[in-house]
């Protein structure tokens, strides 16, 4: 027979393994995610929040109508200002790819990030096809994205664009 104490502990256990449970499921909700997205001619190829407010950490934007392809890393980078040339690299596993490209205002947070405009789209989705994470590095800015979900998305994308 289950003591008092013992009933109490397992309750408080309980307790608290559920709300340790609901905050990873809140945590999962605010991560990063690969998203592709197509419409009349617009594809994009995210990867960031749910959230549609929040801007994404890399977009790839392809522009069918125009055959325009464009790549914006939503990343501070110190020290830039607004039309300095900058280099983009994407690397993953062997794959590694420079992008040249420039700084750009943020009008709405002020936050300087790079652009890179009329890029050449395969060879972005050469690295992106790749497995492991990848790393975008800007100068002395670095991040690296997860590539759950990338594949699929990547895969999706690459239909879409009819960019080269």
């Amino acid at each position: 027979m289950m003591s008092r104490i013992q009933a109490r502990l397992l309750l408080g256990v309980c307790l608290l393994l559920g709300a340790l449970t609901a905050g990873s499921f809140t945590r999962a909700e605010e991560s990063l995610v690969w998203i592709e997205k197509a419409s009349e001619g617009f594809i994009s190829l995210a990867y960031g929040s749910l959230d549609p407010a929040e801007p994404p950490l890399l977009l790839l934007s392809c522009f069918n109508g125009m055959s325009i392809a464009v790549l914006d890393v939503h990343t501070e980078i110190d020290g830039a200002r607004p039309g300095e040339p900058i280099t983009l690299v994407l690397a993953t596993g062997d794959a590694k790819l420079q992008v040249k490209g420039e700084a750009a205002r943020d009008d709405a947070s002020g936050m300087i990030f790079a652009e890179a405009s009329n890029i050449a789209v395969k060879p972005v989705l050469e690295v992106l096809r790749k497995s492991g994470p990848l790393t975008v590095t800007i100068g002395q800015t670095s991040a690296t994205l997860s590539d759950q979900g990338r594949a699929d998305a990547v895969e999706t994308f690459s239909k879409d664009c009819e960019v080269d």
